[in-house]
């Protein structure tokens, strides 16, 4: 997200109720696919999700998880509508793009969470009623859906519906508390910052009474959860994000290695937060993330 956006920030937290979304739900197929759109998985209007089935599969089939980004207050899973087919067709998997509630004085990153868990029940419930069982998935997105698809597969590992098999991360945040995140920049003011991590740990805090708010700040870092039996990751971040501090990227890394994690990271030394300036990196990361679901979704 960009400073541009913060401006705003207070209209954009009063019209996060407003903005609707589809969820009567439409299914078409050609060929190789079967697409259900706008699927609704709960009794929000954001609850939705997107769906695509190979046609020629049956039996077990693993899932790509698109969560989409947007510092959690805003995006769409139509940032993924492309790749939802694509993979399908491609790699021969389930694919599906969700929408999830976002976070307010009211909705906090436990809500998000519950919301990929209702989503899971809805994509493996529709998948059984066309004879698939879906049995692993790879959560994958960036910067914000990047740190959901951490913290979920990470915290939600023995309960999911659908077991973590691997995650696949764009310039995700891991570590909320880093005092790196609390400085002037691209994310906003520092004021600002405080008041979005206070609505993602669900505790107010200012820069004063940060240290106060630490044990809710881990609570929704992925960083905290850290343990040998985690699903192999894949961490991609900017050498230069002027969002989520590099940081982050580091840090995650060396509890792997403490822990044995199975991983695999791609630094993109000349890229920001939206990796746009290391093209052979680009390449290299899509490259990879093919390489885990044919891995890791068998």
């Amino acid at each position: 997200m960009s400073k541009k956006f913060f401006p705003v920030f207070a209209l954009i937290l009063a019209l996060i109720f407003t903005i609707s979304c589809a969820n009567t739900g439409t299914e078409t197929e050609d060929a190789t696919k079967m697409v259900f759109e706008n699927l609704s998985y709960g009794n929000h209007e954001r609850n939705v999700l997107d769906l695509a089935l190979p046609k020629n599969v049956t039996g077990d089939i693993g899932l790509v998880l698109f969560i989409h980004g947007g510092a959690w207050i805003m995006g769409d899973k139509a940032e993924y509508s492309a790749f939802v087919r694509q993979y399908a067709e491609e790699l021969q998997v389930a694919t599906a793009a969700i929408n999830y509630r976002y976070i307010s004085e009211s909705v906090h990153m436990d809500d998000i969470l519950d919301d990929i868990d209702a989503a899971l029940v809805k994509i493996k419930k529709t998948a059984a009623e066309r004879g698939l069982n879906i049995n692993k998935v790879l959560l994958t997105g960036a910067s914000a859906g990047a740190h959901l698809s951490m913290l979920y597969a990470y915290r939600y590992k023995d309960t999911a519906p659908v077991k973590p098999a691997a995650v696949f991360s764009f310039c995700g945040p891991t570590n909320l508390y880093d005092d790196n995140f609390y400085v002037d920049g691209a994310l906003g003011t520092v004021e600002e910052i405080c008041a979005l991590m206070s609505f993602a740990c669900g505790e107010n805090f200012t820069t004063g009474t940060k240290d106060a708010a630490k044990d809710a700040l881990d609570t929704v870092s992925p960083l905290t959860y850290i343990s040998a039996d985690i699903c192999p990751t894949a961490i991609c971040h900017g050498e230069k994000d002027s969002i989520v501090p590099y940081s982050n990227a580091l840090r995650i890394l060396e509890a792997f290695e403490q822990h044995g994690v199975e991983y695999d990271f791609i630094s993109f030394p000349n890229s920001d937060h939206d990796l746009s300036g290391d093209p052979d990196c680009t390449q290299q990361a899509f490259t990879l993330l093919r390489n885990y679901a044919q891995t890791y979704l068998k």
